[in-house]
This record gives structure tokens, sequence and C-alpha cells, in this order.
């Protein structure tokens, strides 16, 4: 058994990485096979090693995310979790430098994954980009 601490900067973050009724933690807890827990500004994360490193990236992940002002939803928090996975976690940080747009209420509009990040960049570097692949992968954006 692996222990790890991640100190955080308040307990507003704390309250952020776990989520609406705990729900970002138990998905990390669910994929990694950890059990965390959180005192204070603290998170402790159990379990086997590989588990809790894998763990502890994603945790990095949507710390990163939270820097930046983009909301941690079911989606973000999955996606962090497969690039902790991957060995990818460190790319996190590409999402949250530009965006696209402001809606009306003032949100700027982001790619959520590094593939729509790759979209963008063509739009901006070509004349005429063709977008295909399944319904939900974010073209319209």
């Amino acid at each position: 058994m692996t222990e790890r601490q991640i100190e955080l900067d308040s307990l507003d973050t704390a309250l952020l990485v776990f989520g609406s009724c705990d729900e970002n933690i138990r998905l990390l807890e669910q994929e990694f096979g950890v059990t965390a827990v959180c005192r204070g500004s603290e998170i402790k994360l159990t379990g086997e090693e590989e588990g809790v490193e894998g763990a502890a990236r994603a945790v990095d992940a949507m710390l990163t995310l939270i820097a930046n002002k983009t909301p941690l939803e079911e989606q973000t928090v999955r996606y962090c979790i497969s690039l902790a996975r991957s060995g990818e976690d460190g790319k996190i940080s590409e999402l949250t430098g530009d965006f696209i747009a402001i809606t009306t209420k003032g949100r700027p509009v982001r790619p959520k994954t590094l593939g729509q990040k790759r979209y963008l960049e063509a739009i901006g570097k070509n004349s005429i980009t063709f977008g295909v692949g399944p319904a939900g992968t974010g073209k319209t954006y």
C-alpha cells in the first residue's frame, strides 16, 4: 500500500476537486482503485503504487484546469483521468491557453480535448479545413 498527500491552495479548491456530492473523487477512486480522503485542504490518496500515482497525476491535471478557470465537469474529469492513464497529463495545460470566443454569458469557449485543439490550429493555419467525425466531438465550435 502506498500513500500520497496532495496539498491544495484552499478549501474552495478542495470542494472543486471533489465535486458535487464527491462525484469527481468517486470517479478517481473507481478508475484507479484508490481511496481518497480530504482533511482540510489536503487530499490523501491510498492504494497500490500505480493507482496512487495515476490518481495524483489526474488531480494535478484537475488543479491546472481549476487554476485557469476551466469548470470541472464529469467529461473534463474523465478526460483528465484518461490523460493521466496514458501519461499525457502534462499536455492538459495546452487546453487552458487560448479561447475561441466569449459566450453571451461571458464564459470563454475553449477546446476540451487535445484533438479539438489540433482542429482549431488547423482551422487557423489553413484556408479550408474539413472536419469529419462522430457526433459530439466538437466540430461545431
